[in-house]
């Protein structure tokens, strides 16, 4: 069987009230927090990375193009008859292709960023769902109720009427389990005999 709750002071529950009220500011700026450093991730992986390597891949596709051109004229040039060996052009075409293929590697190495990060995203996204509803709908309700539960005892405190005083009942006798003890019997008293004659004294003798 369930007991009434004594409520005996308001200010233990306005005390709690209080306290959700700031655990509700520290996981809502907690949540904020998260929340930043996620958009700033999401345009670093799906803007800014993307942007820089492309970029530095039609820069490393020029340079390829380049060192081509320079290989090929110094191929056709000639100094005192001989073909030159051209030997920085090589060197240069080798490592512009070289550049040009690691940016091609960062390139899909964002497009592997992207997917997991966008995973993970949502994994976050579901995790964190279910506290940030419990943050935005039902803490606020619980706070509502408790100020509720708060006002009520203050009203009721204020509307109850003074305890009656109750007399005192009257004490009863202790009961006692002994056997009674009955009177013992008086001895009958003897009749005394009519006299049927007058006393005589020692006067009329």
């Amino acid at each position: 069987m369930s007991t009434p709750a004594q409520v005996r002071s308001t200010a233990a529950i306005e005390a709690f009230r209080l306290a959700l009220v700031k655990f509700q500011e520290r996981v809502q700026n907690a949540i904020d927090s998260l929340d930043g450093e996620l958009h700033r991730a999401s345009n670093w992986v799906e803007h800014d990375r993307p942007s820089h390597w492309k970029n530095q891949t039609h820069l490393a596709e020029d340079a390829v193009h380049q060192a081509k051109l320079d290989l090929e004229r110094c191929l056709l040039m000639t100094v005192a008859g001989e073909r030159p060996t051209c030997r920085e052009q090589k060197a240069a075409l080798v490592a512009a292709k070289a550049r040009r293929a690691y940016c091609q590697e960062k390139c899909e190495a964002v497009k592997r960023w992207q997917r997991s990060f966008r995973h993970e995203q949502f994994e976050y996204d579901g995790r964190i769902g279910q506290l940030r509803r419990t943050m935005e709908l039902d803490v606020p309700k619980a706070q509502a109720l408790l100020k509720t539960i708060v006002r009520r005892l203050e009203e009721y405190q204020i509307e109850r009427p003074p305890e009656a005083q109750t007399p005192a009942e009257p004490v009863a006798a202790p009961v006692s389990n002994a056997t009674p003890v009955s009177a013992a019997p008086r001895p009958p008293v003897a009749a005394l005999p009519a006299q049927d004659t007058p006393l005589t004294t020692d006067n009329e003798t």
